[in-house]
């Protein structure tokens, strides 16, 4: 029989200084079993199996040992042998509510620590203890602080950056931060324009900017989705309107002119934005090859052929690598992506560990979206992080489902 994926379920959301809710009666208390819908991942985490073959959820904060705690605590300040002598000490007298979840954890802490050995003998006393299949090894992945997985790469071979549907100034930095890491060590970069649907002046503003960066630093970049993009900004942008805010999108446009290789277009835009703001326009690149509309529209189609295929997965904003010592500006994107989306699902699956100060922070960003009526869900943490969230609150507003 297939796993079936444990859901947290998060705790109703109380106005900050409302009244205690009264207890209700006691045969509300228990948690109902129910089917759940089926998901495009597997999980490993404690289940209750009914009768009718439900999930019977339970609550967080009935599933944390004190050893629990504070493995999560060490993990957390990044103990992790610490974190390990805890559990490994736990295992042959903890109580029977927290065993599952003891054993899940030691699992994810091996791998983490690349401990082979350990991981195969705990699964062989595992199948035993529980009369179920153990966790698997995962190969390549136990390294303490596991390593984000590598760029996109499209099929004729690269990193590939795609700019999100909604491009705002709230977290436009961090975006254009993970493009220019991409152009480290001179490697050419696909750049596509091709899902931006809605641009704000900061954002563009912003855009400008670090291409003119780049361009001095010599990086290479291959746009593609640049036709549509010019034809958005089009729109935004009117002769003899002169709106400081549209300014950003002229400037942009002829970006995207110049990188298409359009002169004549960008030739004409620059005469107009002269014309409009009473100021010298940028200059053309006179390295830079001059194309055709054809030229382009051939290009185009080529670079949309080889641009890496979507991955069959539910939409998610997904975190990669170890989450310490974060700012605001590490959630700004997660709140860029909030404000496209009605229901907010966040994908830990590649994340290693986050630390105190980080879930903090992490738990004031989804408070807010709390607020704003978004439900969150959380997928793919591994079990130590959970144990994070479960401490510092998080599992209390959103729903949690484990992974394997």
């Amino acid at each position: 029989m297939p796993r079936q994926p444990r859901i947290v379920q998060p705790k109703p959301a109380q106005a900050p200084g409302s009244a205690e809710p009264e207890a209700a009666p006691a045969a509300e208390e228990k948690a109902e079993a129910r089917e759940l819908p089926a998901l495009d991942f597997s999980t490993v985490g404690s289940l209750t199996i009914s009768e009718g073959g439900g999930i019977n959820v339970m609550e967080s904060s009935d599933v944390l040992s004190p050893a629990m705690e504070q493995a999560a605590i060490s993990f957390a300040n990044d103990q992790l042998d610490d974190a390990i002598s805890i559990l490994a000490s736990e295992l042959d007298h903890c109580d029977r509510r927290y065993a599952l979840d003891t054993w899940l954890m030691l699992f994810d802490l091996y791998q983490m620590r690349n401990r082979h050995a350990e991981f195969d003998e705990l699964a062989l006393k595992f199948v035993v203890a529980f009369e179920r299949s153990a966790p698997v090894w995962q190969s390549g992945t136990g390294t303490g602080s596991a390593k984000p997985a590598a760029p996109a790469q499209a099929k004729a071979g690269g990193p590939y950056f795609l700019f999100p549907q909604k491009l705002i100034g709230d977290g436009i930095e961090a975006l254009l931060d993970q493009l220019e890491k991409l152009t480290q060590g001179g490697v050419l970069v696909r750049v596509d324009f091709g899902r931006i649907e809605e641009v704000e002046s900061a954002a563009a503003a912003a855009i400008v900017q670090r291409l003119a960066k780049l361009k001095k630093k010599k990086a290479k970049l291959q746009p593609t989705g640049g036709p549509g993009l010019a034809e958005k900004l089009k729109g935004k942008i009117e002769v003899m309107r002169r709106e400081p805010d549209e300014a950003p999108f002229w400037l942009l446009l002829m970006e995207v002119y110049q990188f298409l290789g359009l002169q004549e277009d960008f030739e004409n835009a620059a005469v107009d934005y002269a014309v409009t703001f009473e100021m010298s326009p940028p200059s053309w690149d006179a390295t830079a090859k001059t194309k055709t509309a054809a030229e382009v529209a051939k290009e185009e189609a080529r670079l949309r052929a080889e641009a890496p295929v979507p991955e069959p997965v539910q939409d998610a904003f997904g975190f990669e690598g170890p989450i310490v010592e974060a700012t605001e500006a590490k959630f700004a994107p997660l709140q860029q992506y909030a404000s496209e989306h009605a229901e907010v699902r966040i994908d830990f699956s590649r994340v290693s560990r986050v630390d105190f100060v980080s879930a903090g922070m992490l738990m004031n960003v989804l408070v807010g979206l709390t607020v704003q009526g978004k439900p969150i869900t959380i997928v793919g943490a591994n079990e130590l992080v959970v144990a994070l969230f479960r401490i510092m609150g998080i599992a209390d507003i959103a729903s949690i489902v484990r992974k394997k």
